[in-house]
């Protein structure tokens, strides 16, 4: 099928975002014992000087019953414990406003993580659904698949790309679903770009360099918007989206034996085909249009070969309705899978 190999699952969180929350609370929470253990300290040291001055009076009193506490010696204590009393309850006003505000930020922040958490697993149960419609609704299932591809876009554009962590390739399984199986292009076509920008990423290579962060994403991120121009019958957008792939095919190729080769093959196949479904919609296709179909079928015959019967395929076959430029193509044979 669409070679739905678990990658969109990425769009499940992040590991950091719930560790973040609870950084935050420990940090809270060390501050406030902190806070509480120095207030706790001063009232201990303020009780053993009030204990102490107490018992010098005591003393004093004792040896001299005559001249009793001197007055001085009574002020310095009660205003040494006046100090005393003000700092604890400084101390205590700021560990409680401290304690309220890391409580109150600690809160938001736990159900925002929650509400991103809900938003990224219930973009990947839709992409799921979307795959169990595209593959087994056919046009009938249109309507739900754009249905669940809008609620995916607006959750995006509510939370944002960089808190939900959405995947290339569940962005372009999205836009994939879209071209193939409905008729809003307009939002294939985002969901395929988002799908681009995430792959082309340039990341360090390892040795000191930059390179792509996914070449096949992108590659195949470029294929959907090929889709989405030989829809719109717009042939020259479509060939610069089918060579922009190859391109990436025939660049990051060393890299990867998939995207050098069979990637490669699926390329030319798909674009032949695309050409071939364009022509068909246009009714009267020119004859340079037509000379154009013949030159892509012809360059793609060993890639046709080389993958023999292929499910997408065969889909893309079924879309094509008459060969109008007569090309070598069976499409009877094509068709069947």
């Amino acid at each position: 099928m669409l070679r739905f190999d678990r990658r969109f699952r990425r769009t499940g969180p992040p590991p950091s975002s719930a560790e973040r929350v609870s950084v935050r609370a420990a940090v809270a929470s060390a501050v406030i014992a902190a806070i509480s253990a120095i207030s706790a300290v001063v009232r201990v040291n303020v009780s053993k000087g009030l204990t102490n001055a107490q018992r010098d009076m005591l003393r004093h009193s004792e040896a001299s019953p005559r001249a009793g506490a001197s007055p001085s010696s009574t002020e310095h204590v009660s205003a040494r414990a006046a100090v005393a009393s003000a700092v604890i309850a400084a101390i205590s006003a700021i560990a409680a406003t401290i304690s309220a505000f890391y409580g109150v930020s600690a809160s938001k922040n736990l159900a925002a993580t929650q509400q991103e958490d809900a938003a990224r697993t219930a973009i990947s149960q839709y992409v799921v659904q979307m795959s169990q419609l595209d593959r087994t609704g056919g046009s009938a299932s249109r309507n739900e698949i754009v249905t669940l591809a809008s609620q995916i876009d607006s959750l995006v554009n509510e939370y944002g790309q960089k808190k939900l962590n959405v995947s290339a390739s569940a962005y372009r399984l999205i836009g994939l679903f879209l071209t193939l199986s409905t008729t809003d292009l307009e939002l294939a076509e985002r969901m395929a770009q988002r799908a681009l920008r995430l792959a082309t990423r340039l990341v360090p290579d390892g040795v000191g360099g930059l390179r792509m962060e996914d070449p096949l994403e992108a590659l195949q991120a470029y294929r959907v918007l090929a889709d989405v121009a030989a829809q719109n019958l717009d042939f020259p957008k479509m060939g610069e989206e089918y060579q922009a792939a190859l391109d990436i095919s025939n660049k990051e190729g060393k890299r990867n034996r998939y995207i050098r080769i069979e990637a490669h093959h699926f390329t030319r196949v798909y674009w032949a085909l695309g050409a071939m479904m364009l022509v068909d919609d246009l009714g009267k296709p020119t004859a340079k249009q037509c000379d154009e179909v013949r030159h892509l079928t012809d360059e793609a015959r060993e890639d046709f070969l080389a993958l023999g019967k292929q499910p997408e395929i065969a889909r893309r076959a079924n879309r094509i309705k008459s060969d109008k430029c007569s090309t070598w193509l069976d499409l009877k044979t094509l068709k069947q899978y």
